[in-house]
């Protein structure tokens, strides 16, 4: 049964054959939740015991269509706005120049605006180090730049489009 209020929920979870190594050592965890705003969600975790493989997803049970949602950080407290990013949606940071594209591998992610600040910021940081030239005089402007928004002291939008609008952004006061 799928929740239909947002204090119900259900979870299941199962062993099954790994598709990485072919164990049957992957612990698949399904939760079952009614988010508000959002709908019907299915929150999806595998992870291998023997080998490691790992992979999370969210998929809306109610579709909604596309979706292109954007929010505004200020101040160092709206980094604490909850990102829920599905494996079908772009994040873009204009103002940084930041841009996380879905791909064949692409993975879902529950954070907030400092987590996914974090996930740029290691990229950033491992461009640096491992580029010559005009590249890691670029990475090194972006970690800068990255490391001022998350110090408050750059303002920037976060803006999540989403194909099959399975994303959201949750401002501090209402997560």
């Amino acid at each position: 049964m799928i929740p239909e209020t947002p204090d119900e929920r259900r979870e299941n979870t199962y062993r099954a054959l790994c598709a990485s190594c072919g164990r049957e050592t992957l612990e698949v965890k399904e939760l079952y939740v009614k988010i508000p705003r959002f709908g019907r969600m299915l929150i999806i975790s595998m992870l291998c015991s023997q080998c490691g493989y790992r992979v999370f997803d969210t998929v809306a049970l109610e579709y909604s269509g596309p979706s292109k949602v954007e929010y505004s950080v200020r101040k160092v407290g709206d980094l604490s706005a909850r990102v829920i990013r599905s494996t079908t949606s772009t994040v873009l940071i204009p103002e940084l120049g930041l841009e996380l594209r879905p791909g064949p591998r692409s993975e879902a992610f529950i954070t907030n605006v400092e987590g996914v600040l974090d996930r740029f910021l290691a990229i950033a940081e491992q461009l640096y180090r491992g580029s010559e030239g005009i590249v890691k005089e670029r990475a090194r402007k972006a970690v800068e730049r990255i490391k001022l928004a998350m110090d408050g002291k750059i303002q920037f939008r976060i803006i999540i489009e989403d194909e099959a609008g399975n994303s959201a952004i949750v401002p501090p006061e209402e997560a």
